[in-house]
């Protein structure tokens, strides 16, 4: 099969399951436990954290691991305004963010947060001048994923970040879709946490890895936990952990090779994509890795069981709202009307993506242009 959707997930790298095997046979032991076998796994766990201080440019110590990015997401949000003042019920965000975040922003406006969706361009780029009027003294937390994954729009986080703290406002990035493919840097992008997840760049399912600047107050979410500083409950997955610290440490050292071939092939697809298919996002800002499309005479579902069928694996938007609306909030909020977002589709690289592969994509789609059965009526 020809993979086009790793923006939704990516196959483990062969690396990483040689690491989770030899964790799981060597440091299978309760990272909590006192006997030598706990204290194996805690001396594995402690390597990670500080391999990830590193690989984040944070400090180890504010590293944590969760079930999921989706789970870091909420915790982090939830752990963070816990450590606010209660009187400060103001949330600045956007509506592209994560399925994840969005759920936690309905959440917490039935709580009674006032949330205030910044606008966004054609691009899918933040609107600075609402964001600044939105932010002050009284804001609560600001929530700023850095790439989106549906068209892969590029956030402005450090001008944000840096407008923010002027009022001593923490600022939470979703860093997925950036994490392994893109420069990320926990101090450059001047962030207060950040989360992203193993499985997006060839580590296991199961692992989201969270920073939180540790100078920065939160409280846990659930008391009395000891795991983790109170960060999260439950046994502390090590081998899994391990795995994708191999993985995102293959990742980056491939990333520069990876970011320049993803370019070349968004050039490519760029030149051969058929005249009436349409590009979401601006291509010499946002990251190459995630395409979006829009489709001139069917519906994204047909174009993917379509696509399925000649054994290539796309999307119609992130996984985690498949059957939820899939990509329509995301592109209503660009000015894209519901018929436009229903014929969207995405196809998302990895270093191993070639251009044959992309050819093969474009052919299914030139194919289903030309068919009288599918050809929009004029």
């Amino acid at each position: 099969m020809i993979y086009l959707d790793t923006a939704a997930t990516s196959p483990m790298r062969k690396e990483a399951i040689t690491a989770y095997v030899d964790a799981a046979t060597k440091a299978f032991g309760n990272t909590q436990s006192l006997h030598d076998a706990g204290s194996t796994a805690a001396d594995y766990l402690a390597s990670c954290k500080q391999m990830w201080g590193e690989f984040l440019n944070g400090r180890a110590d504010g590293v944590f691991f969760t079930a999921n990015a989706s789970e870091g997401n909420q915790l982090t949000i939830r752990s963070l305004l816990r450590g606010r003042p209660p009187e400060y019920q103001d949330i600045v965000t956007t509506k592209l963010e994560h399925a994840s975040v969005l759920t936690t922003l309905n959440e917490l406006e039935k709580e009674g947060y006032h949330i205030h969706y910044i606008p966004v361009d054609h691009y899918g780029v933040i609107d600075m001048h609402a964001f600044e009027q939105a932010v002050s003294h009284r804001t609560a937390l600001v929530i700023m994923q850095l790439v989106n994954s549906e068209m892969g729009a590029i956030q402005p986080v450090a001008e944000c970040a840096a407008y923010s703290k002027k009022y001593g406002v923490p600022i939470q990035c979703d860093i997925v879709q950036g994490f392994g493919k893109l420069p990320v840097d926990v101090r450059s992008l001047n962030v207060t946490s950040a989360v992203c997840s193993a499985h997006k760049i060839g580590g296991p399912k199961g692992v989201g890895i969270v920073f939180i600047d540790p100078s920065v107050h939160w409280e846990s979410v659930y008391e009395g936990t000891t795991h983790q500083n109170g960060f999260r409950a439950g046994t502390v997955d090590v081998p899994a952990i391990v795995a994708a610290t191999i993985a995102a440490k293959y990742a980056l050292a491939e990333q520069e090779d990876s970011f320049l071939k993803a370019k070349q092939i968004q050039d490519f697809l760029l030149t051969h994509l058929p005249e009436r298919v349409q590009l979401v996002g601006n291509t010499k800002t946002k990251s190459p890795f995630i395409q979006g499309l829009i489709l001139p005479h069917v519906e994204g579902q047909w174009l993917m069981l379509e696509c399925n069928r000649k054994q290539i694996a796309i999307s119609t938007g992130t996984a985690c709202k498949i059957g939820y609306g899939e990509a329509i909030s995301a592109m209503s909020a660009m000015g894209y009307d519901t018929d436009m977002a229903r014929r969207f589709v995405r196809i998302s690289l990895n270093y191993q993506t070639t251009v044959e592969d992309i050819q093969a994509f474009l052919q299914v789609v030139q194919s289903s242009l030309i068919d009288n059965k599918t050809k929009a009526t004029p």
